[in-house]
């Protein structure tokens, strides 16, 4: 009798754990039978169509092998109602879209200069895409994305975005910039993004590889200019943004050769003072710096120390007011100066600031000593 019950109720408790198990089993299938959407080339044709250019990583069954295979495929969709691109991928698959794992978004610079606005929004609203997929503009040929030459990286939008991502490499020269972040952008202040520019070498030896370019400056979804990888460092300057890598001034023994200091950390203050129409800002910048490269002979002494200080403290001065005068002379305010303007002054909010702004800036370098003299070849 006591025997017949715990069999009934051993028989009870399986029947109850079967359906798990098998809705476990169930799950792990469907995974084979999906399409993961890992990054997404946007381009323009001359017939004003967009092109999408979709990597998919793609579950490959194979009979002769016990496990699957897991294989990148591009799929190009063009298509004059960006809505239907997505819908229409999967027309072109075995599986049922996801866009949940997507990393990168790319437009290319065509398309770019036609307006993002073609096809964001769905972006933005789909119910799967993540709002943390980060952004930029591409400059390369789109073959390079559908063929890269990155052996050592199966998908392209796990490589984008660990280079997007990489704050070593962006502070320098690019930035980094999400869906989330843009779209909040976009409606505060002069509503310009910076995006960075992802750009494909095509030099003989390193043909094919990506490398980020400057940045590419977006206004209302527009874009409007360009700046190249040295002005993006004075660009990250101004907007308080952490800067990394090295700059190079003259040699003060050799004004034919150069030093290079590495960038340590950067300190920043500014405040704001708004009279008689015109807005002063002033911005304090202090660098610590170590010397990292020394072409031709230079003695580390006092005296030359201070002479480096002072003329990496002149250059980095003169390059950010060429960079704020060349910005502010186009009436477009890339600096986030309209956002603190009305912040600081709410009642005069509105007002196009940028053309009335004088830019007071201070650079102070440092450059971590040593009690020794050093000769460099």
């Amino acid at each position: 009798m006591i025997k017949a019950l715990r069999r009934k109720v051993l028989v009870t408790l399986m029947l109850a754990v079967l359906p798990l198990l098998l809705a476990s089993c169930l799950g792990y299938r469907d995974l084979d039978h999906i399409a993961f959407v890992t990054s997404i080339l946007i381009d323009q044709d001359e017939e004003e169509n967009l092109v999408f250019y979709f990597e998919t990583l793609n579950s490959i069954r194979n009979s002769s092998k016990e496990a699957n295979q897991e294989e990148r495929i591009v799929y190009k969709i063009a298509t004059q109602n960006p809505g239907d691109a997505i819908n229409r991928l999967e027309t072109h698959t075995s599986a049922p879209v996801t866009l949940a794992h997507n990393k990168v978004i790319l437009f290319t610079e065509r398309f770019a200069a036609g307006g993002l606005d073609q096809a964001f929004d769905i972006f933005d609203r789909w119910q799967e895409s993540s709002t943390r997929t980060l952004l930029g503009v591409y400059v390369g040929e789109t073959e390079d994305f559908i063929k890269p030459n990155h052996e050592e990286e199966v998908m392209t939008g796990l490589y984008l975005y660990d280079m997007l991502g990489n704050k070593a490499s962006v502070t320098s020269y690019g930035v980094k910039l999400n869906i989330k972040e843009f779209m909040n952008q976009k409606i505060i202040g002069d509503h310009v993004n910076s995006m960075s520019i992802m750009n494909v070498s095509k030099d003989k030896d390193t043909k094919g590889q990506y490398f980020l370019d400057g940045l590419a400056l977006i206004k209302d979804y527009r874009m409007v200019g360009r700046l190249s990888s040295e002005k993006s460092i004075y660009f990250n300057f101004l907007l308080d943004n952490e800067v990394s890598g090295n700059i190079n001034t003259q040699n003060p023994e050799d004004r034919t050769k150069t030093v290079s200091l590495l960038l340590q950390n950067n300190r920043y203050k500014s405040r704001l003072d708004y009279k008689d129409g015109m807005l002063k800002m002033e911005i304090i910048l202090k660098l610590n710096t170590d010397v990292s490269l020394i072409q031709g002979k230079l003695k580390l002494n006092e005296e030359n120390i201070a002479k480096l200080e002072a003329s990496m403290a002149a250059k980095i001065r003169a390059d950010c007011l060429a960079l704020f005068q060349r910005w502010k002379d186009k009436g477009t305010d890339i600096f986030d100066i309209q956002e603190k303007f009305d912040r600081k002054y709410p009642k005069l909010a509105g007002r196009n600031i940028i053309g009335s702004t004088e830019l007071d800036l201070k650079v102070t370098v440092d450059i971590n000593g040593t009690t020794t003299l050093r000769d460099a070849e």
